[in-house]
C-alpha cells in the first residue's frame, strides 16, 4: 500500500497501537491502528506470520492513519511485521498471543458445586 502526502519523514515517525498487537482470540478480528502521517510518502507493508495463515484486512482512512483486522484460525504465538519503505517501524515486529476465545476456553473447565 502507499500511503502518505510527499514530505520528508521515514519508518522511524509511523507508530502502531492497538489490543491486536498484544493478544488476541481465534477466529476473531483482531485490530489495531497505524499512524503514518508524519512519515511521508512510502509504502507500507504488514504481515502477520505463525502457526497457520491470517486473513488481514487494511483500511486506508485517508488522514494519516490506516487500520488493520486479522483473524488467525490456529492458537499460538504469531509475529506481526509492520515496514515503511521496508524499514521495520519502532517495536517491530510485534509477538501477539493468539488464544482460543474465553467461551471456548470456559467451556472446558470442568464445574462443579458442592451445596452443603
Amino acid at each position: 500500500f502507499t500511503v502518505g502526502p510527499i514530505l520528508g519523514g521515514g519508518a522511524h515517525k509511523v507508530r502502531a497501537s492497538g489490543s491486536g498487537l498484544i493478544r488476541g482470540e481465534v477466529n476473531s478480528t483482531n485490530e489495531f491502528n497505524i499512524y503514518t502521517r508524519e512519515a511521508g510518502a512510502g509504502d507500507l507493508a504488514i504481515a502477520v506470520e505463525g502457526p497457520a495463515k491470517a486473513e488481514i484486512d487494511f483500511f486506508d482512512r485517508k488522514d494519516g492513519s490506516c487500520g488493520v483486522a486479522y483473524v488467525c484460525p490456529e492458537a499460538g504465538d504469531y509475529q506481526i511485521s509492520i515496514k515503511f519503505n521496508d524499514e521495520h517501524i519502532p517495536d517491530s515486529p510485534f509477538n501477539v498471543s493468539i488464544v482460543p476465545p474465553f467461551n471456548d476456553a470456559r467451556k472446558r473447565l470442568p464445574f462443579k458445586r458442592s451445596v452443603k
